[in-house]
């Protein structure tokens, strides 16, 4: 079953779903955005691309126990969000005769993006027979969305993903940094954003869901790299695993039992 068709099957909050908040025609979301919005202008641009185009918004989806991956880095706090450990914030889809594709867009940096496809399309998801047909892609710039759906139906997905990649970073090791980077900036002002935040569950939900997110992309990039299989270890799958492993735990987090104590101390 191609994306379009898998996307398409999703029922939306409308219909009393939890599946995702909403999924139809991108024209009828469009009317429901506010017009300074920061999506706003991504989402119009592809709608003027192609008029026939479908969104879906905030769709929930949980992290596999089953998974090499999420068992390798281990990170136990993400399997008690359940179903809504991730939540994709946008998925613009369409078809052109038989061919299906999907872009998935965040209105945030672009390794969250990078680590939602990996989840959306690990062995145990629905959609992972259709991994090559969705590009993950960020929002802050109008053009490179424009660009990368342009490309969508001329070229493989993987091939529009390696330009977008190579765009955002020259090599794994920008990556890390970056991602180094963004899991201090989450704990730096952590408490002070929770006692801050109007929804304090839903604030710890997004930190424990980002933390994953980074450490997802820090062990799937590394173990997808070839080049790093055969220029650092010589071929040895075993040596580059637990080198990404050493990665992925290198990224610090605080644990949800710290977080509520934290606001329990705060209300006390």
């Amino acid at each position: 079953m191609g994306i379009y068709e898998l996307l398409g099957s999703l029922e939306d909050a409308r219909k009393g779903s939890n599946a995702c908040d909403f999924n139809g025609y991108l024209e009828d979301y469009l009317d429901t955005l506010n017009e300074g919005s920061n999506q706003a202008p991504a989402l119009k641009a592809l709608f003027m691309m192609d008029h026939d185009l479908k969104i879906v918004v905030n769709l929930k989806i949980g992290v596999s126990k089953e998974s090499i991956s999420n068992q390798i880095i281990r990170y136990k706090d993400i399997f008690k969000l359940e179903n809504e450990a991730v939540i994709c914030p946008y998925i613009v889809y369409g078809k052109r005769e038989e061919n299906e594709k999907a872009l998935l867009l965040v209105d945030d940096d672009y390794i969250y993006a990078k680590g939602m496809y990996y989840c959306l399309t690990e062995p145990s998801s629905p959609y992972q027979e259709a991994k090559n047909d969705i590009v993950a892609v960020d929002m802050a710039d109008t053009e490179t969305v424009k660009d990368a759906f342009a490309k969508l139906f001329i070229k493989r997905a993987g091939q529009v993903q390696r330009e977008l990649d190579h765009r955002h970073f020259n090599n794994y090791d920008d990556v890390y940094a970056h991602c180094l980077a963004l899991s201090e900036a989450i704990g730096e002002s952590l408490f002070t954003d929770i006692k801050n935040s109007d929804n304090r569950e839903q604030f710890i939900r997004s930190c424990i869901s980002r933390w994953f997110l980074i450490k997802k992309v820090v062990y799937v990039q590394f173990m997808v790299d070839k080049n790093i299989l055969n220029t650092r270890f010589e071929g040895n799958v075993k040596a580059q695993r637990n080198q990404a492993k050493q990665y992925a735990d290198s990224i610090r987090f605080v644990s949800i039992a710290e977080m509520h104590r934290g606001v329990k101390e705060e209300t006390a």
